[in-house]
């Protein structure tokens, strides 16, 4: 961009703004700069004058259509923002409910990228053909559902003898016509005389059976019927399931249920209640009515509850067993609706000053203008966030707006803007418009299958690694550098003492990496470092490191790069969801610290809008942690790494306990609640310190009688492991035989068998509380690592 030859305030104007308008792609036409100058100084909203929104009710979305002829980069309009929020406010920042549902009203459903369409087995159509009789329709012998949809059939006695022609017909449809204006009477009479008929419409029958069940679950699929397969899901949402003579039943035909669906069903007596209650035996997730909701929260206040549901997890994804759960009122389904729909319309921002970047992102909501406008790969205008700084800097006065202008002549005719521009196939463009457009899944799936049969299929293959004499120094005259203060507070060794010249040092230990100088400048000298350790202690390089080796392990979460393995992110979140297996995930960016900038969603839209924000890891989040008073908790333990080959290893034997605020929950309205799901308090946050002895203490009465003897072993077997495939895929690292290197080892708890889950490994961690609680840890971490002294406080891996 060149603006030449600015003056006065408009100069000043475009020095305060420059880097914003180059970024957006501003036009580089003086007077357009002027117009946004004057538009931002008024406030002038002018956009109304040349636009308008359409409801177009057909195609069930808003369209915004132009008034007025507009010539290409000759207009700029200001788009107000109608909410604005970083994702730890998102429950909160909810406030106008009706505004934000007329807003989201087309939302809830995705236009097909590619329409294909769906074929049904078994079944024929006779739909708004005008038939008014029945009697030359002659299905064929293997037809099991029929529909005559919008037809003119009167007569109840004609279906019912139709119906007795062709006794293989197990559903029907018959709404939109005369006959089913009294539904109830249609119902009764069917169920009266043609009992091998088990669905009319919506409707089960109170002869339906298994086979009904199985059909709507798998949306109308006869084979899928006709199979035995277990189900751990089903869909009896508006089925008039109670109506059933075998409903109690159904609890024994599908075992494995856990996931069950069943809104718009009332409970009308007691005898409605029971046989919902035979439902629940071995349920873990409900959606249902609110009034359904409220029965079963009656039933949890009076301790009834495990009694007819003791696996009842959650209840419309809210938590009637967490102690802040307060009885559901509409509102609430609202706000849930807004919260899974808004990020199909939100933009985003990230504030950038001198000192620092924004550990977050801010989220925007463009006001109904703009919220109306429609997509195009060939848009005609382009739409941008720009943030109006009066006082040349961000302060209080501030202001983020968005601003329109047109890149194309424009008649009047529809506005359309990209919604992803700037990314193309290189960065999965069609992948990414998921947001907006259902894909085809196929491609997708078989990638992620092939994915997961190359990573089971994956033998170990230990590396041709030559075992080199582990060489230590000499306890005399050592001459330590070293910036970490708390190094040279409580290093204490007498014949250790420290210098700041790097040549008399013979001994770096270092904070930061200096992995490019290793072989170079620092090859003479006994260094706190590896070459190649990213391979562990990258976020976005442990995972392929571990699964290079071994493929899938039990200790490590499902995890993606969301810039090179987005595909497979989404098969893997695809399959989740055909399986109906829990599907919360954590999303973070690959290079930051103390849980920043990290999301816990299980909303497949807000993980793909957070590609926008900046790099970013998926990885399954564990949903049932191990939990201590009720809280999720993780554990740091530093680890000490003296050789590659031999591999020697440390755990440091005194470890640490971090622990969230709240009582844990997966209950959808707390997933962005920081103190519920993230365990880091050190910052800003009210600091619960546990202490190791209270811990092992707690956790051997509580999870009695397993102990935490065992538990630790196999911690330590996760860490022989993780070193195996360092060593594995890194065997290079065995040729640096002064190198040693301590990490920070973050790791949780699964409930599901005492399973340990590695997090994140760190390079150079924090050791202030190891020192205020053992004042003699970097005394016995220089001991073990670089003068060959074993002590108990060091616990050898590899023996």
């Amino acid at each position: 961009m060149n603006f030449q030859n600015l003056t006065g305030e408009l100069e000043v104007f475009y020095n305060n703004h420059g880097v914003q308008l180059a970024g957006i792609n501003f036009p580089p036409k003086v007077e357009l700069l002027q117009q946004l100058k004057t538009k931002l100084e008024n406030k002038i909203y002018d956009a109304g004058e040349y636009f308008k929104i359409v409801d177009d009710q057909e195609q069930e979305s808003y369209v915004l259509q132009c008034t007025k002829p507009l010539k290409a980069y000759e207009q700029v309009f200001l788009i107000d923002h109608a909410l604005s929020f970083r994702y730890t406010e998102l429950h909160t920042a909810i406030k106008q409910v009706d505004r934000l549902k007329n807003m989201l009203k087309y939302q809830n459903k995705k236009q097909p990228l590619f329409k294909i369409d769906k074929v049904y087995y078994h079944t024929e159509d006779f739909d708004e053909m005008a038939l008014e009789t029945l009697k030359d329709v002659k299905p064929k012998e293997d037809t099991f559902a029929i529909s005559f949809f919008g037809n003119q059939i009167a007569q109840i006695e004609e279906v019912i003898h139709f119906l007795n022609n062709h006794k293989q017909i197990k559903a029907i449809w018959l709404n939109g016509n005369p006959v089913a204006e009294d539904k109830e009477q249609l119902l009764q009479s069917i169920e009266a005389q043609c009992p091998q008929v088990e669905l009319v419409d919506l409707s089960f029958t109170s002869n339906a059976t298994e086979w009904v069940i199985r059909y709507v679950t798998a949306d109308f699929d006869t084979k899928k019927a006709s199979s035995q397969e277990p189900l751990n899901y089903l869909n009896l949402s508006g089925r008039n399931v109670l109506r059933m003579k075998s409903v109690k039943q159904i609890a024994n035909w599908f075992p494995k249920l856990r996931v069950l669906d069943i809104k718009n069903t009332k409970l009308n007596d007691l005898e409605d209640v029971n046989a919902f209650f035979s439902l629940l035996p071995n349920v873990e997730y409900l959606t249902c009515d609110l009034e359904v909701e409220e029965v079963l929260y009656e039933l949890h206040k009076t301790n009834k509850l495990n009694a007819v549901s003791p696996y009842l997890r959650l209840v419309n994804q809210r938590d009637i067993r967490y102690e802040s759960y307060t009885p559901a009122k509409e509102e609430q389904n609202d706000i849930q609706l807004i919260k899974q729909n808004l990020f199909k319309l939100t933009g985003n921002y990230r504030l950038l000053t001198t000192d620092q970047m924004d550990e977050s992102a801010v989220w925007y909501l463009m006001d109904e203008l703009g919220s109306s406008i429609q997509h195009s790969d060939t848009p005609n205008v382009s739409v941008v966030p720009f943030l109006y700084l009066p006082n040349g800097k961000i302060d209080d006065d501030a202001v983020a707006y968005s601003i329109l202008f047109p890149i194309k002549d424009i008649h009047e005719q529809p506005i359309f803007r990209d919604y992803l521009p700037g990314v193309d196939e290189a960065k999965f463009r069609s992948y990414r418009l998921n947001v907006w457009f259902d894909i085809p899944y196929d491609f997708i799936l078989n990638g992620y299958n092939e994915y997961k049969t190359k990573l089971h299929n994956l033998k170990i293959v230990q590396p041709d690694v030559i075992a080199k004499p582990i060489e230590y120094l000499p306890k005399e005259n050592v001459k330590v550098i070293t910036d970490l203060e708390m190094v040279t507070k409580n290093l204490t060794l007498p014949y250790v003492s420290f210098t700041l010249d790097l040549d008399e040092a013979n001994l770096v230990f270092f904070s930061a990496g200096v992995h490019d100088d290793i072989n170079e400048k620092y090859a003479d000298k006994f260094i706190n470092q590896y070459p190649h350790e990213y391979a562990i202690i990258s976020k976005e390089k442990l995972a392929n490191t571990i699964q290079s080796t071994y493929g899938e392990v039990p200790w490590l979460q499902e995890t993606f790069n969301l810039q090179t393995q987005l595909p497979l992110f989404m098969g893997a979140y695809k399959t989740r969801e055909l399986q109906h297996q829990n599907n919360l995930w954590i999303i973070k960016p690959p290079n930051m610290a103390r849980s920043m900038d990290m999301v816990v969603t299980n909303n497949l839209d807000v993980v793909l809008r957070l590609i926008e924000t900046g790099p970013k890891l998926a990885q399954k989040y564990i949903e049932r942690p191990l939990t201590l008073r009720n809280r999720k908790f993780d554990l740091r333990f530093i680890v000490a790494l003296k050789s590659i080959e031999p591999l020697s290893v440390y755990l440091y034997k005194t470890f640490w306990i971090r622990i969230s605020n709240n009582p844990y929950t997966e209950d959808v309205n707390t997933l962005s609640i920081y103190e519920t799901h993230f365990t880091v308090m050190n910052y800003g946050h009210k600091l619960t310190q546990v202490f190791m002895h209270e811990f092992i203490e707690e956790f051997n009465k509580e999870y009695y009688p397993h102990t935490w003897e065992k538990q630790y072993e196999s911690i330590q077997e996760m860490v022989r492991q993780l070193f195996i495939a360092l060593r594995t895929h890194q065997p290079d690292m065995a040729n640096y035989t002064k190198n040693r290197s301590v990490y920070g080892m973050d790791l949780m708890i699964d409930s599901n068998g005492f399973q340990p889950k590695l997090l994140e490994m760190t390079f150079s961690p924090d050791c202030t509380r190891a020192c205020k609680y053992t004042p003699t840890f970097y005394n016995d971490l220089f001991e073990c690592l670089f003068f060959g002294v074993e002590n108990q406080n060091m616990i050898q891996i590899f023996n």
